[in-house]
């Protein structure tokens, strides 16, 4: 299956490169289409969208995914860049959007400020499904039991002909073998954190309340 792969913390993030390695070796045909740097926390935001903008990027691979792996790495955020995408812009569009593994998990009514869920968000508007998928911070998050987990969620997507839903997926950091189940869930009123601000004399100050 085409694949697009892309996150919000730059196109040679580790966990980026953890879950298109794991599609790459599961036989998948994957490209990467994500931010030049860190773009968290931007949503679905696109950015200028006047007509006639030009948003560049740069063609590149990762040695970790080798040279078959086209990568491009695009200077907006990663909603603009699964447009792109899907819109054919690097070839055929894709068939399914993965947007991960992101450190950090993605709960609560927070994930409208998540470029990582709002990249296949966007996908969606395209008419292309999609998976984010997260794990926990550093140092204790787990990229490689969450790229296994997102791995296995693609071929479910597959058999089930499903690849048109948006899932969001937090995986626990934690051996794969110590994982016990699935559990859907709803949309809790809280998050992993919160967001407040502070005024100083010619800026805001943000403060993050784990």
């Amino acid at each position: 299956m085409r694949i697009l792969v892309t996150n919000d913390d730059g196109y040679d993030a580790a966990g980026l490169v953890a879950i298109a390695a794991a599609l790459v070796a599961a036989g998948h045909e994957v490209t990467v289409a994500a931010p030049t740097s860190d773009r968290s926390g931007s949503g679905s935001a696109l950015g200028s969208i006047e007509d006639g903008t030009l948003i560049g990027f740069d063609a590149l691979t990762l040695p970790a995914l080798g040279p078959s792996v086209p990568v491009y790495a695009l200077d907006c955020p990663p909603a603009l860049a699964v447009l792109a995408s899907c819109s054919g812009s690097f070839g055929p569009a894709p068939e399914l959007v993965v947007s991960g593994v992101n450190p950090g998990h993605n709960t609560g009514r927070s994930i409208l400020f998540s470029s990582t869920v709002g990249a296949v968000l966007a996908a969606q508007v395209a008419g292309i499904g999609g998976l984010a998928i997260s794990c926990g911070f550093a140092p204790h998050h787990r990229f490689n039991t969450a790229a296994r987990v997102g791995g296995e969620l693609v071929d479910w997507m597959i058999t089930a002909g499903a690849t048109g839903l948006t899932l969001n997926v937090n995986v626990p950091d934690t051996d794969y073998a110590q994982l016990r189940g699935v559990q859907v869930t709803t949309l809790g009123r809280g998050s992993m954190f919160s967001l407040h601000t502070s005024r100083h004399e010619a800026a805001v100050e943000l403060h993050r309340r784990e």
